[in-house]
């Protein structure tokens, strides 16, 4: 007997898959990586051994997410050459049935030992680049505006907020004037920095997946997003923005960077958020948040924070 949500994804792959069988893609874990959380991710596996992935997103992602555009940006992603193909794209059922990039397939999920490379990191954000140049996903991003709607939903449902919630928030709206008043443009971009989002084939690819953040944004949101997850130290990630950008741009480096810290609020409020209202109680939620709580707390108080601000 399948589930309801296997049901909806055999449904969605259309016809030739009504008999298909239906089984597990990976496991789910919420932290440290926050891997397959925001669906039920399911294999399609045809009577010839064809397979092919079907995510029936989860109602709690609805907390941080516009469902229309996420499943636009993977379609975009496949255009591009930077996600997996998209078959199908169901917002009705909440159904993405795409390629099967998996070990089956000669791929694998990224993990923060797979970016320690360099030479790796930097195809990352190039294929990042890659998604700034597609058309605009049609729904802007104001990221502290995101963490003010969600300190606010946290509060109204008693999410369990840290005891510092006050002063992090504080520091967060002078962020937001500071970097509000260099001005901010707007491409489509990817917008998270988990590694659990990649994925590498053994030929040396990389593909963006779950795209439950995209939206058009600064494009230096979405690469200090990547910067802060992916460098233990910020003297490593300076270095990498340089091989990015061509040239280092103090200015532009400190605003990737902050951004970062201020995407760790975010992500610590989405982990607060779901523990206190997500019917998934088995689901490390609050361990989540409070790492990336852990992290902003660590770069604010860096005396170099106050001097970052000044320098955008």
């Amino acid at each position: 007997m399948l589930t309801e949500t296997q049901e909806i994804a055999r449904r969605a792959a259309g016809p030739d898959w009504k008999d298909a069988t239906v089984e597990p893609a990976i496991p789910v874990l919420a932290s440290p990586s926050w891997r397959g959380v925001d669906a039920d991710l399911w294999r399609l596996v045809s009577a010839d051994g064809t397979t092919l992935i079907a995510k029936v997103m989860d109602p709690d992602t609805s907390a941080f997410s516009d469902l229309a555009t996420s499943f636009t940006a993977a379609r975009q992603a496949a255009e591009a050459g930077i996600g997996p193909k998209v078959l199908a794209a169901d917002v009705a059922s909440r159904t993405l049935v795409m390629e099967d990039l998996s070990e089956l397939r000669g791929w694998s999920a990224g993990t923060l030992d797979k970016v320690l490379d360099r030479a790796v990191r930097l195809k990352v954000l190039e294929a990042r680049k890659a998604f700034h140049r597609t058309k605009p996903l049609g729904r802007k991003i104001d990221l502290f505006a995101e963490v003010e709607r969600l300190l606010n939903k946290c509060r109204t449902a008693g999410a369990p907020l840290p005891e510092d919630i006050g002063w992090l928030a504080m520091n967060m709206r002078e962020l937001r004037d500071a970097i509000g008043a260099s001005g901010i443009d707007y491409v489509p971009a990817h917008g998270d920095g988990n590694v659990s989002n990649l994925m590498f084939s053994d030929k040396g690819e990389v593909r963006l997946i779950d795209w439950d953040m995209a939206g058009d944004m600064d494009p230096l949101l979405d690469v200090g997003a990547f910067l802060v997850e992916a460098h233990d130290s910020e003297s490593d990630a300076a270095e990498c923005f340089e091989a990015y950008h061509g040239r280092f741009d103090r200015a532009l480096f400190n605003r990737a960077w902050l951004y970062g810290v201020a995407d760790d609020v975010r992500w610590g409020l989405i982990g607060a958020l779901l523990a206190g209202t997500s019917r998934r109680e088995t689901y490390e939620f609050l361990k989540f948040g409070d790492w990336r709580f852990l992290r902003a707390r660590m770069a604010i108080r860096d005396p170099r924070f106050s001097e970052k601000l000044g320098r955008l």
